[in-house]
């Protein structure tokens, strides 16, 4: 699945005023002087909150060179992936978003994005804009995650 509902974008936020402050939030943000600060790892936290296709910000590398130095395994993508579903990255992750997305927000949405393996994929798996998973689990509702 490669956005999410409304129906599990509300289970994210208390209520449609908190959805909308979000929205207003980050595009003061990308707007203001300190927009140049956000890191890859916000810009796809922010896209997964609001249940858009996160993995549109993101073009593999295809420069030979730098793959065969290691610029696949060091892609952005697969930085900020992990980097949303590491604990000791939480508050750098939340910083930017002002207390409008909580940890027990940010718990919630990690249930829905995949775990991404640098070294299960190659780059060959990334040709034509495709991607070899999906932006967000499904069924994640019934999960014991």
């Amino acid at each position: 699945m490669n956005t999410l509902s409304r129906a599990i974008t509300a289970q994210f936020f208390p209520d449609s005023n908190s959805y909308n402050a979000l929205r207003k939030h980050w595009s003061d943000l990308i707007s203001s002087k300190h927009g140049h600060e956000l890191k890859a790892m916000h810009h796809l936290l922010y896209l997964a909150f609001i249940g858009r296709d996160w993995r549109k910000g993101f073009t593999p590398p295809t420069n030979q060179r730098k793959l065969e130095n290691g610029a696949f395994e060091g892609w952005i993508m697969f930085r900020a992936l992990q980097a949303i579903h590491l604990k000791f990255k939480q508050d750098e992750l939340l910083l930017p978003f002002g207390g409008l997305i909580t940890p027990a927000m940010l718990e919630t949405l990690r249930k829905h994005l995949p775990t991404a393996n640098t070294y299960s994929f190659k780059p060959i798996d990334f040709t034509n804009t495709t991607f070899p998973f999906d932006a967000y689990l499904e069924n994640q509702e019934n999960s014991n995650g």
